[in-house]
């Protein structure tokens, strides 16, 4: 039998094409490694030491509250360090997969093209290749090698720069009237959800419980007041939020989204809904911080309905036993950190605060009908991606919307969506939201100030005119203020707390909790309900001195901000949802 020479084999086109993609992907593989060795030195050692800048210029603010330059470093550092964080994931998510599809092609294509030569010795079988194939197969070499290089160098950049992509809100009917659009419930707003914890913080989005026999002894150790404890199957930081006889809460990872209704006397789970992510061609999946997750954004319920988003944008309602209602998908929204803005509802509208992007025109705020998801109203936003939600409110002039968005707080009519008025005194990386306390709207600006402005009948640009103090303080990044009408508390992540005088905005008091702290404070009664990330509950008396009163535990972390009924308690931790009240 005739052997053909391997030096013949050698300059077979498809030889050279497959050695010279194993030499392209074996060289991209090593610039990935090097790049990822780059980014994990970063994560260790630049990264801690910005975060360490951080901390002391965070404590250098509360020595010095009204020291304005400094305040503007932090937040440009902050948002530095976020931003940062953010991009060193997502290169180290893609980079890893590019690294090890590299590893992969070059194996495949070195043991193919080496299963191309002969093992037998060569048997010669005519004269060498001329000089003009010679030429022709070094050609074909280096063009093979060159295209290989310059679409693995074009591959590496898009999978290392690749950003989600937007789509489009399919365009939905609009309302003929303004009549059509209001709701048709005969029992006014107020008084259907004096009992309920409808949505993020209460019914209306300020952290105040006003239910009787609240808890305030329990201990998970000795088994005390811990009427039920029930798992959690999908991870998230959502809120639980309480409708009669059901709490909902909300978990996702990349590949499903479910909202949870469980059973609020025994903590049975009765159903789960789940919302199919957005099938459209060419979508990509939202790249989010870890600290964010799929689930941040808390559901909201009229009672009849319940309605959950997700990071990805999608939304969905449900009725009360679990009969899926209608699904949309808003798009990806542009968000540094992952969309995490909670629901509100009012009587039969779900409201949504699409904040995203850095520039004007992308976000909006929209009202869709309960029932079946037809959109209400929509109105354009001027503001940048934020993290705050929106709230419902009840003034002497009947019902607003508050939210809050670099660099505007905003009042919406809820029946409409027109903008009743806008002031401007935020910046940017918004996260707390506002609450409305003894007729004042309270905002905060993190690491800078508080800021309070009056509803009264003024409308357009009230950024002065309305305002009606601002006040200097280490104001949190996460965690929303809380009032009971004539102080106003704020809580940092690092467990300061600080008390504010509604009437004037002057500091009453700072205090170090030595806890670390992600959910919001709650007022109950004339008690303080702080909880602490390591499943840990501060008490305090809500004075004008801090006076503590007592602190409990649950043996999981925490970062969801609790939930009220008359006579229970629901804290959300990383794998459970706990009820606490009297144990019958």
């Amino acid at each position: 039998m005739d052997y053909i020479d391997n030096t013949q084999i050698k300059m077979r086109p498809l030889y050279q094409g497959l050695m010279g993609c194993s030499v392209v992907a074996t060289v991209l593989g090593v610039v990935a490694a090097v790049l990822l060795a780059v980014a994990g030195y970063q994560i260790r050692v630049t990264d801690p030491a910005q975060t360490d800048l951080l901390q002391k210029q965070k404590e250098q603010l509360q020595a010095k509250p009204s020291d304005q330059a400094l305040a503007e470093k932090i937040r440009d550092l902050d948002a530095r360090v976020r931003r940062n964080e953010l991009r060193r994931q997502q290169f180290i998510h893609t980079g890893t997969i590019y690294l090890a599809g590299s590893i992969v092609i070059a194996a495949v294509c070195f043991i193919a093209a080496r299963s191309m030569l002969n093992p037998a010795p060569v048997v010669p079988t005519g004269d060498s290749c001329p000089a003009e194939q010679i030429q022709r197969a070094r050609q074909t070499r280096l063009a093979v090698t060159a295209t290989l290089a310059l679409l693995g160098a074009v591959g590496l950049y898009a999978a290392l720069t690749t950003q989600p992509k937007q789509t489009a809100l399919p365009s939905q009917p609009q309302p003929q009237s303004a009549a059509e659009s209001q709701p048709t419930a005969t029992v006014d707003w107020a008084e259907a959800v004096a009992q309920q914890w409808p949505s993020f913080r209460g019914p209306w989005g300020d952290g105040v419980c006003r239910m009787p026999d609240i808890p305030a002894v329990w201990n998970e150790k000795e088994n005390k007041a811990i009427v039920w404890k029930s798992e959690v199957p999908l991870p998230g930081f959502s809120s639980p939020i309480v409708w009669d006889d059901r709490v909902y809460l909300t978990g996702a990872t990349e590949t499903e989204q479910k909202l949870f209704c469980y059973d609020a006397k025994d903590g049975k789970l009765l159903w789960t809904g789940q919302i199919q992510p957005d099938g459209t061609a060419g979508r990509e999946a939202p790249h989010i911080m870890e600290d964010t997750g799929f689930a941040a954004n808390t559901p909201a319920t009229n009672g009849s309905y319940v309605c959950a988003i997700f990071a990805t944008g999608d939304i969905g309602c449900f009725d009360r036993d679990g009969k899926v209602q209608w699904q949309k998908a808003l798009g990806v929204p542009e968000s540094a950190y992952g969309y995490a803005t909670s629901l509100a509802v009012f009587e039969n509208k779900v409201i949504v605060q699409f904040d995203q992007g850095s520039e004007e025109g992308l976000s909006e705020i929209l009202a869709f009908h309960i029932a079946d998801g037809t959109i209400i109203w929509r109105t354009k936003r001027p503001t940048h991606n934020t993290w705050t939600s929106p709230t419902i409110v009840k003034t002497d002039k009947g019902y607003q919307i508050l939210t809050s968005g670099s660099p505007w707080v905003i009042g919406y009519d809820p029946a409409t969506g027109q903008e009743l008025w806008k002031a401007s005194c935020l910046g940017s990386d918004i996260a707390p939201t506002q609450i409305l306390a003894a007729g004042l709207v309270v905002a905060l600006q993190p690491y800078d100030k508080l800021y309070a402005y009056r509803l009264d009948n003024a409308g357009g640009d009230v950024t002065e005119s309305a305002k009606a103090w601002e006040g200097p303080g280490d104001m949190p990044d996460i965690a929303s203020p809380v009032s009971n009408g004539e102080l106003v508390w704020t809580l940092t992540v690092s467990g300061g707390l600080s008390c504010f005088d509604l009437a004037d905005g002057k500091e009453v008091y700072t205090q170090s909790l030595d806890l670390e702290c992600h959910a919001s404070p709650a007022l109950v009664g004339d008690k303080l309900y702080i909880l602490g990330q390591n499943g840990q509950m501060i008490i305090a008396q809500a004075g004008r001195t801090y006076e503590e009163l007592g602190r409990r535990a649950i043996d999981e972390e925490c970062y969801a901000s609790p939930a009220f009924a008359p006579g229970r308690m629901f804290l959300r931790s990383t794998k459970s949802l706990y009820c606490i009240g009297k144990v019958d």
